[in-house]
């Protein structure tokens, strides 16, 4: 076996392959640049090497350097960053080192998207219309567009996970599609090549794991259901996939098994498809340990890192396809730092984490994390496993519901409510579900919409606590408990215009609802510089001038909103950066003449990219630059009326 491993990632995925090597007594060197060098799983490290520079997890030439001055006999890439880099897997090898995957020639084989279609069209896999080579020149691929036909989906060569892939719906789109995706795709995989494939329509995202070794072995772990994405980054995956004919389900498996031996393949690895009915086509295969990884783990028994570190090693595969079985189902969330009240637009912040579940959690962190915008949101994920998959969903849902945490927004109330739909219920879901779904008309509890309605209230400038009986808001004074002619304030929190009503009084707490489709009346209490809103555990706090929330796995600054009459508010001339980070492209200049909806510039954070669009027509001022570091709330953009612009 490997005696001392280098790690070479971060975060939960090299808190999870330390976990296999204190089990199997193999020493291992861990990596760290300044944003992570204080997480738990340095702390079973036999060393620590700090990377140069910010993007020091995608330098190579460090990693190989950290590894043979540390004494490592081998490298495991982890998932992301350089995990399918073919050059990186050569440069260690070249090395004298072990590297835990396959060879460098098949991953630069499988991530060339078009050289991947081509040999597992050859094997028998059934394939979508897509380009046979990537590139990064755009007007290669604006030609190649017109060949495949709309709606196609533009993937990054060089990496997954989802990042820079966009659908492409008309021609008028696709250039800015294309430069948005080679901006992402450098950042993320130091690799801008764009591949092109048809994109299919309410389709389910199916993966089969499969495994190699030298020896000429190849078998199949069974599937996962990976079609809960959201802007084509998986949210909740589970295993075995639901609702598959056994005859469909059983060719699914051949097809990644013939595709593994044409390939020679050796390590782990994940053939993803497309399933619509009983038909299925061969999308990509990852050449390396996937994220949902978990889920097949709880329903096998199998330890995935060890029979990587083991095929590594030269050691035959530990079992074959006879004596590989299932038992139960398994259902993963990730936990992402984002809010999906705005959009999903991911957030960094401190985490403190007060509660964890009592499941299997993967994380790289005890209670406390800074969460940076350099990294991928993902926080933990959350790993529930039952012997039904009604079970799992259930326990899944109550893990969600159960850990607690302050300091920035997630998105484990929104994964809660979609655990308990009745699509996913019916495994009636497909890889467009989650965009289709607006949190704020679907699933906002009215505990959240009335909580930052009373904040916003409390945030009124030298009004402590209007929401006390008889106390002025605004040009409004609050009825006497007696009068029963009910009261309501129009308000504007994040942008977004709604109503709160007061529906009566209970003791010393005022009944309010908000005007949502499920308008459920609460009770909101006052103590000093603390709200409690309903039933649910929500708490209010003043944070200076402003007020923070937290309620439904969303933490909030509210500050005043002026009141208004719902829909008359005017628009506001400023456009403002949703979220710290670099703006990295303008599409106007000051003085332009723009539109309500026209593309002003794109602000990117956390390697996703935020475009800004003018909420209203007007003459636009600019105040922003190409590569500035920017912050929230920042003004970005002034539109003036034409009649009143300079």
């Amino acid at each position: 076996m490997i005696s001392t491993l280098l790690i070479a990632n971060r975060g939960e995925v090299a808190a999870r392959i330390a976990r296999t090597c204190d089990r199997l007594g193999i020493g291992y060197i861990t990596v760290s640049v300044d944003e992570d060098r204080d997480l738990a799983y340095h702390d079973g490290a036999l060393a620590t090497v700090r990377l140069p520079g910010a993007g020091g997890h995608l330098d190579a030439a460090a990693l190989v350097r950290a590894a043979t001055e540390t004494g490592c006999d081998a490298v495991h890439p982890g998932y992301g960053f350089l995990s399918e880099n073919a050059g990186f897997a050569r440069a260690v090898r070249s090395a004298g080192l072990v590297f835990v995957g396959p060879s460098s020639g098949v991953i630069e084989t499988m991530a060339d998207k078009a050289s991947a279609l081509l040999i597992m069209a050859d094997a028998g896999v059934p394939v979508l219309p897509g380009t046979r080579q990537a590139t990064d020149d755009l007007d290669v691929l604006a030609r190649a567009a017109e060949d495949i036909g709309y709606p196609l989906i533009v993937k990054p060569a060089g990496g997954g996970g989802g990042k820079g892939m966009s659908v492409v719906r008309s021609r008028d789109e696709l250039r800015e599609s294309l430069a948005s995706a080679t901006r992402t795709a450098t950042a993320a995989f130091a690799d801008g090549r764009l591949h092109l494939e048809r994109y299919v329509e309410h389709a389910r995202h199916i993966e089969v794991q499969v495994f190699g070794d030298e020896f000429g072995s190849a078998v199949h772990l069974f599937d996962r259901d990976c079609s809960l994405q959201r802007r084509h980054q998986k949210v909740i995956e589970e295993a075995p996939a639901p609702r598959i004919p056994a005859g469909t389900r059983q060719a699914i498996f051949e097809a990644a098994v013939r595709g593994a031996q044409a390939l020679n393949y050796v390590g782990a690895g994940t053939f993803e498809f497309l399933l619509v009915g009983d038909e299925f086509f061969f999308i990509e295969m990852n050449t390396r340990l996937q994220v949902e990884h978990t889920v097949t783990e709880e329903i096998t028994g199998i330890d995935l890192v060890e029979w990587q570190l083991r095929v590594a090693a030269g050691e035959p595969l530990p079992a074959t396809q006879e004596q590989i079985a299932y038992t139960g189902a398994s259902v993963q969330v990730r936990m992402y730092a984002e809010d999906p009240f705005r959009s999903f637009l991911p957030g960094p912040g401190d985490l403190e984490v007060t509660h964890w579940p009592d499941i299997r959690i993967e994380r790289a962190f005890d209670r406390r994390l800074t969460v940076t915008g350099g990294f991928d949101p993902m926080i933990a994920k959350l790993v529930a496993t039952g012997r039904t998959r009604e079970a799992a969903l259930a326990a899944a849902r109550d893990a969600c519901a159960q850990l607690r945490w302050t300091g920035i927004s997630t998105n484990l109330g929104f994964a809660g409510h979609v655990l308990a739909s009745p699509i996913l219920a019916a495994a009636e879901h497909d890889t467009a579900y989650l965009d289709r779904i607006d949190p704020i008309a679907e699933f906002a509890d009215p505990d959240l919409l009335s909580a930052l309605a009373v904040a916003a209230g409390l945030s009124a400038p030298d009004r402590a606590t209007p929401w006390s009986v008889g106390a002025p808001v605004g040009d409004r004074a609050w009825l006497d408990p007696t009068d029963h002619d009910l009261g309501s304030v129009d308000l504007s929190v994040d942008g977004r215009p709604f109503t709160v009503r007061v529906n009566g009084y209970e003791g010393d707490a005022v009944r309010v609802r908000a005007d949502t489709a499920d308008p459920g009346v609460v009770c909101v209490r006052t103590s000093g510089d603390t709200i409690s809103v309903g039933s649910t555990p929500t708490v209010v706090r003043r944070a200076g001038e402003a007020w923070t929330v937290q309620v439904a796995g969303v933490t909030r600054e509210v500050r005043y909103a002026e009141y208004r009459s719902f829909g008359s508010a005017a628009a506001d001339p400023e456009i403002r950066s949703p979220m710290p980070g670099t703006v990295v492209r303008l599409h106007v200049e000051t003085g332009t003449p723009v539109e309500k909806g026209q593309l002003l510039g794109v602000v990117e954070a956390m390697k996703m990219e935020h475009e800004l669009t003018a909420t209203h027509a007007g003459i636009v001022t600019v105040s922003a630059t190409e590569g500035a570091v920017i912050t929230t709330d920042q003004t970005l953009f002034l539109i003036e009326d034409r009649s009143t612009a300079r």
